[in-house]
């Protein structure tokens, strides 16, 4: 049928305003169905729905003076009952308004409208969506027979824009040798972590001592918010931090640490985002946009694609395996082909699969949203068959907690070297630990898993995903595919909370990833260059602390801090909801500040001399708040929320850090006296007394006083 035919058959949708969209703005939207020559039976349902991924704010339609306040109208005879539903769409279109019509029929002419943000009654407007999108979609449905079958009507897209600059970032690599030639970079983003395209401000440059950057520099229209710098070099060794300043909008920041090494050392970081997924699967923005992100905006040395299998038709696996190998430049960008094995977790659950080569064998869990199914023999339906099936290929699987989890009782060591212990999904350290304590030997890496377009950079919204997006770090020989994939085979590698966090971890000079034999306890070396502060580094072996640095923390005598952190449960609806309130009996708050919250969307909401208000989510990870007091020592915290509630004096915080348990996976509260950090540059060694013979991992965990963290992959040292 054509769309023609369609059209005049099934009727069209129609938007208003047509233009683009400003992301996360607010305002009123509608969509307009015009019914067609059928027109829709009394009993037939209109649906109008858009991507999962989105977070659009969900509609209600019981508060007029409420926010997301819709409404639904008819110019036909037929009654309307609108109401806002989850997964009630075929996936991706899985957010949905779906419509009832009643009591009469539709003919054709009458036009439905759902107003998004009807501000008639008092309510401020919809919030769009937060992230941009180069052409948006408002699917429109109609069941117009009333059997349960839909058809899909036109609607016109439009794209969502970045709104003005609020933050400038700064970013480069993390090594270099003297006199050797680098880059930096430096970009501008709005509220929500949007690149805004249309910057034009004037930067000035602070190099700390590098050459080859210019004093200032305005931004031009091709640069498109992002300029990379390059020709930079460090004539002497040491750690260059570049600040870059707007003067003119009051934003200015400093870069990730770049060490400068005296000659080319064997093994030199490199970063990338190994873990997300475009518009042909379940995300936004088609995969050719993703790799352009990562490489330009995000500034990535390397990247992989991971579309669930189940998604991924013969046209856009060829695309997907197209554009990988397109944007492959060994020296500059590296790519890998590969997909996400989305096998349910009774079945093994979320796996990536990586090819070293330029191409390999797709290997779906099942065809279910494939509607070709000429190749179903093909598919591996657990996740030991897709071992069967990749078993002496140049092929590599990393376990991972997506919306489905990695199921561990399942492991296969040759295919499976690392792990992904952290992405915009959250903080999944209990994933570590089992596979520790099943005695597997693997590294740690972390990922974004972005669904939006911003591989790399992958700020969380205000949707199902509850952190800013992981990096991974890797020590390899070289920038090539063979590079990336042998330090990631050798585990040479750790992740992040998308900071570039540089660490280094040594045992009797083995690096991290490591498998040697030792006769005695290993003395453990660490180093960090932090992008803040060093709270704390902690050192495990297996899953048992051993030590923690600085032996002695140092903490503010005015200022205490309030974290909560954790998850509900492993599965799919593990965000927990930390609203809150707190309250002190006597004396004053001074200052009030909010503590690693992720987005606009979280935060202080409100804050008196005697109460802070706030709104907060988290999926593994901490949010908190940090009090400036003027208070004696007997006056007394009142922390509430819905998840758990408190009351702690002053007198019990200053004796020591004071823990909530609160169920869950890690949930917990934390009150304590403000920790001062140990500064950006830690150093330190440390050996155990006395170890028993057998496998020991030892790796580090890094926490910052921003509350951002790193993981080292284990170094395994085996006592005879």
């Amino acid at each position: 049928m054509t769309d023609a035919e369609s059209r005049r058959l099934y009727g069209y949708a129609e938007m208003d305003p047509t233009g683009p969209v400003v992301a996360g703005s607010t305002g009123t939207w509608r969509i307009t169905y015009h019914a067609g020559l059928y027109g829709v039976d009394d009993g037939g349902v209109i649906k109008v729905v858009w991507r999962f991924v989105s977070d659009w704010g969900a509609p209600q339609f019981r508060d007029p003076k409420a926010a997301e306040y819709a409404t639904v109208s008819t110019t036909g005879p037929a009654s309307l009952r609108a109401a806002f539903e989850m997964r009630r769409y075929v996936r991706p279109w899985n957010r949905c308004v779906t419509v009832d019509v009643f009591d009469e029929s539709l003919s054709e002419g009458d036009r439905v409208t759902l107003t998004l943000g009807d501000t008639s009654g008092g309510s401020p407007g919809s919030r769009a969506q937060s992230f941009c999108q180069e052409a948006f979609e408002f699917r429109v449905a109609v069941d117009w027979c009333g059997t349960g079958v839909f058809v899909e009507v036109p609607v016109p897209s439009f794209p969502v824009v970045s709104g003005p600059a609020h933050r400038l970032v700064v970013v480069g690599p993390s090594e270099v040798g003297a006199g050797e030639a680098t880059w930096v970079g430096v970009k501008a983003e709005d509220v929500w972590g949007n690149v805004c395209a249309d910057y034009d401000g004037e930067v000035w440059l602070d190099g700390g001592g590098l050459s080859g950057l210019p004093e200032a520099y305005r931004f031009r229209p091709e640069d498109r918010g992002v300029r990379r710098f390059e020709g930079v070099k460090g004539s002497e060794t040491g750690v260059y931090r570049v600040k870059a300043e707007d003067r003119g909008n009051g934003m200015a920041a400093e870069g990730n640490p770049l060490r400068c090494v005296e000659g080319r050392r064997d093994h030199r970081p490199f970063w990338g985002d190994l873990h997300g997924q475009s518009g042909e699967t379940i995300g936004t923005n088609p995969v050719s946009s993703y790799f352009r992100f990562a490489r330009d905006a995000a500034l990535l040395d390397f990247a992989g694609h991971q579309g669930n299998d189940f998604q991924i038709t013969r046209e856009a696996w060829e695309e997907i395996r197209r554009q990988e190998n397109a944007h492959n430049r060994p020296g500059g960008f590296v790519t890998f082909v590969g997909y996400e094995w989305s096998g349910n977790t009774p079945l093994g659950g979320d796996h990536n699969v990586y090819y070293l080569a330029d191409d390999g064998p797709l290997h779906r869990s099942s065809h279910v949203l494939i509607p070709d199914s000429s190749d179903v023999d093909t598919d591996c339906t657990t996740v030991t068959d897709l071992y069967a099936a990749l078993k002496g290929k140049e092929a590599m699987l990393v376990p991972h907690v997506g919306g489905r989890y990695s199921n561990m009782a399942w492991h296969d060591p040759e295919l499976e070297r690392v792990i992904e212990v952290y992405s915009s999904w959250g903080e999944f350290e209990w994933f570590l630990r089992e596979a520790l304590e099943r005695g597997y030997k693997v590294g740690f890496v972390a990922g974004s898993d972005d669904h939006k377009g911003r591989p790399g950079a992958a700020h969380p919204g205000s949707g199902a995903f509850g952190v800013y997006g992981g990096l991974a770090c890797i020590y390899a020989r070289e920038l090539t595919r063979a590079g990336v994939w042998e330090a990631l085979r050798a585990r040479r590698c750790y992740g992040t909370t998308g900071q570039r966090i540089l660490l280094e971890v040594m045992a009797d000079g083995h690096p991290m990833g490591a498998e040697y034999a030792a006769t005695g306890p290993p003395e453990v070396s660490v180093r960090v260059w932090g992008t803040a502060p060093v709270e704390r580094v902690d050192l495990f072996r297996g899953v048992t602390q051993v030590y923690s640095f600085p032996e002695t923390v140092q903490r503010s005598e005015r200022e205490v801090r309030i974290a909560w952190s954790g998850q509900r449960i492993r599965a799919r609806n593990r965000l927990a909801v930390w609203d809150g309130s707190l309250e002190i009996d006597r004396g004053r708050i001074l200052k009030a500040e909010g503590y690693a919250f992720d987005a606009p969307s979280e935060g202080l909401r409100e804050v008196t001399e005697r109460s802070v208000v706030w709104k907060s989510v988290t999926t593994g990870d901490a949010d908190g708040v940090v009090l400036t007091l003027d208070a004696p020592p007997e006056a007394t915290l009142d922390f509430r929320t819905g998840i758990v509630s408190r009351k702690v004096s002053l007198r019990e915080i200053a004796e020591g850090p004071v823990t909530a348990e609160a169920g869950g996976i890690d949930m917990k509260v934390v009150f304590e006296r403000l920790p001062l950090g140990a500064g950006r540059e830690v150093a330190f060694t440390f050996r155990e007394k006395d170890l028993a013979p057998g496998c020991h991992p030892y790796w580090v965990r890094v926490t910052q006083t921003d509350g951002a963290k790193a993981w080292s992959s284990p170094i395994y040292v085996t006592i005879p």
